[in-house]
């Protein structure tokens, strides 16, 4: 466990270069997070940044991206505090299907309840997402949780 825990916050313009850091350093999509960085919930440490997920969303669809802790701070259950309050964001948003594309943590998300699903049986919307589209290789796997 966390010897101090992690506080949660939803990103702003300011967190954009930390987060992108973070981000690239564990070889995660940064194209498009200007366009999506209030999509962000981080996990911070003394101010800094240490984790995030993202959550956009489409109606009763959400895409979840970019879930990351950094090294330095895994096994500390972050990671799992970050999904638990993206899927808390997404009900209180109406949201009733979690979708997301990995390309190797399948087994992680599949011990927090997602299962893969053929890419193209993912809805439109989803499939229309940036992060579908071209940001993630087709190798990808989608994943879908209902929520």
């Amino acid at each position: 466990m966390l010897g101090k825990p992690a506080s949660f916050e939803l990103a702003s313009a300011s967190d954009l270069d930390a987060l992108i850091r973070l981000l690239s350093t564990n070889n995660l999509p940064v194209a498009d997070l200007l366009g999506h960085v209030n999509a962000f919930t981080l996990a911070k440490l003394g101010g800094i940044i240490v984790g995030s997920v993202g959550l956009e969303l489409y109606g009763e669809l959400a895409l979840v991206r970019s879930l990351c802790v950094s090294e330095s701070h895994r096994s500390k259950g972050i990671g799992s505090a970050l999904l638990s309050a993206a899927a808390a964001r997404a009900c209180a948003e109406g949201v009733a299907n979690l979708y997301l594309l990995t390309t190797g943590a399948a087994p992680y998300f599949g011990r927090h309840g997602f299962v893969p699903v053929l890419r193209e049986h993912a809805p439109q919307e989803i499939r229309n997402t940036v992060q579908f589209r071209s940001l993630c290789p087709d190798t990808a796997v989608c994943m879908h949780k209902a929520i």
